[in-house]
């Protein structure tokens, strides 16, 4: 629906004859019924007025993770630099506990804090360091956890909520909209993220990410800063990646599927046109372990890497969701564009 059928012309922008349309009180009325006309086509979407509910819904599986010094055996003996501090939550009815790796790492005893305020100590079961995934077990907690979504329904500019204990401050929360789609980061190997302009604190590390409905998402991990230490851009491991990392972590204690031994990123738009490449599309090789599988595949720097078992790759965070479904490497095809054609490269089958 057009705005100028509502308008005459002496009122369009940049007619230079004399006005002699309707009178402004008029022309304000006109513009209103335009703009009311285009609500049917641009429905707005009414902000919540508050989280409390999603929260409520939330909260009772969620924790406080303290990783402690294991030489500490008196107050005097601890401080909190000796320490570090996230949160987690249940991921089933048996006292099985996600956080992220690093706030557990190198720590000899972990407390966790639950919503009523009891302290436990818990065991490790197993992590992950590369997806910075850690799996806990605690007894007699008696916490449910608290409900699962789908991170792959999150769109752009959807609400998110992340809770966490930032700086020791028990149960905090804080509220933002998910910032683009999945990313990934060639530092991160195989991992993938859910944006969110949420600014994270020490102590959120490990935290879940839930929807507006209170439904968990991703666990939260860190915030990027910039060059001149501008933080805003928050990173969170999809749900679907927490839940599979602990399956396997449970069952044998490591992660079951194979690496490609490269680390990759987005095609940037000068990439592209140096590689005589017309689009983005694909993921761009940065680096190759020596001995790794896409070392015995033939993998050079700078191949883009365009399709893998006959389906596309779109992205770096594409290419990263296949990669994680990966559970046999020979034999595996990978489609690269290097020197303005396509090859394909093979994964030589083990001896």
């Amino acid at each position: 629906m057009s705005l100028h059928a509502f308008i005459p012309p002496s009122l369009h922008a940049g007619n230079s004859r004399r006005r002699t349309g309707p009178r402004p009180a008029l022309a304000s009325a006109v513009l209103a019924f335009a703009l009311a006309g285009c609500a049917g086509v641009f429905p707005t979407v009414p902000l919540p007025g508050t989280f409390a509910p999603a929260l409520a819904r939330a909260m009772p599986g969620v924790v406080g993770v303290y990783g402690m010094d294991i030489a500490a055996e008196r107050f005097d003996d601890m401080a909190i630099s000796d320490g570090t501090v996230g949160a987690g939550f249940f991921v089933d009815d048996d006292g099985t506990i996600v956080t992220a790796a690093h706030v557990t790492a190198g720590a000899g005893r972990i407390v966790v804090r639950l919503s009523d305020q009891r302290i436990l100590l818990a065991r490790r079961v197993g992590e992950d360091s590369e997806l910075d995934i850690a799996v806990l077990k605690v007894e007699g907690a008696g916490q449910r956890p608290p409900p699962f979504g789908r991170a792959t329904t999150l769109r752009p500019g959807d609400w998110v909520l992340a809770v966490g204990e930032p700086f020791g401050l028990r149960r905090s929360v804080l509220a933002g909209v998910v910032g683009g789609d999945p990313r990934h980061f060639s530092e991160d190997m195989e991992g993938t993220f859910i944006q969110s302009n949420i600014t994270l604190n020490p102590g959120n590390s490990g935290g879940p990410l839930l929807t507006h409905a209170g439904r968990v998402v991703g666990m939260n991990v860190r915030t990027v800063v910039g060059m001149q230490g501008a933080g805003g851009v928050s990173l969170s491991i999809p749900i679907e990646v927490v839940l599979q990392a602990v399956r396997e972590l449970q069952q044998q204690g490591t992660s079951a599927r194979p690496r490609l031994g490269a680390r990759f990123e987005d095609v940037s738009p000068p990439i592209a046109l140096l590689a005589g490449r017309s689009s983005t599309v694909g993921a761009t090789v940065r680096e190759v372990a020596t001995g790794g599988n896409a070392d015995k595949a033939g993998f050079a720097v700078g191949d883009i890497i365009v399709g893998m078992n006959d389906r596309p790759v779109a992205d770096s965070a594409d290419l990263s969701r296949q990669l994680f479904a990966w559970r046999k490497a020979g034999g595996t095809r990978f489609v690269v564009f290097r020197g303005r054609q396509f090859e394909s490269l093979i994964v030589p089958q083990s001896p």
